[in-house]
């Protein structure tokens, strides 16, 4: 599924995509050149506070674990994937699906 598409169908259910990573901020700069852009905020955990915080720290490697979570607008988590695949079309829906319950909440 491309990803502008993705931005677009998240934004229609209301919701925001932000994508965090532990990686050195000149790595962000490397990584969304060669997407060409990107549709959503890249944010910097260098520090690994919140990967810690979502306990989706891998220890052995000191990188986080590509990870969705949805936050409801009360900030109540309400769906998690930790095994996330960026090729697989059904995670995606998963995500969708929750956001449209929110969304008809």
């Amino acid at each position: 599924m491309e990803r502008g598409l993705q931005t677009i169908r998240a934004m229609q259910l209301d919701a925001e995509v932000l994508a965090i990573s532990v990686d050195h901020i000149h790595s962000h700069r490397v990584f969304a050149a060669s997407m060409g852009t990107l549709p959503y905020p890249l944010l910097s955990d260098w520090f690994k506070q919140t990967v810690k915080s979502y306990y989706v720290l891998n220890e052995k490697g000191g990188t986080a674990i590509r990870s969705v979570f949805v936050v409801g607008k009360t900030g109540v988590i309400t769906y998690i994937n930790t095994s996330f695949k960026a090729d697989k079309k059904e995670d995606y829906e998963a995500v969708f699906k929750e956001l449209e319950k929110l969304t008809n909440q």
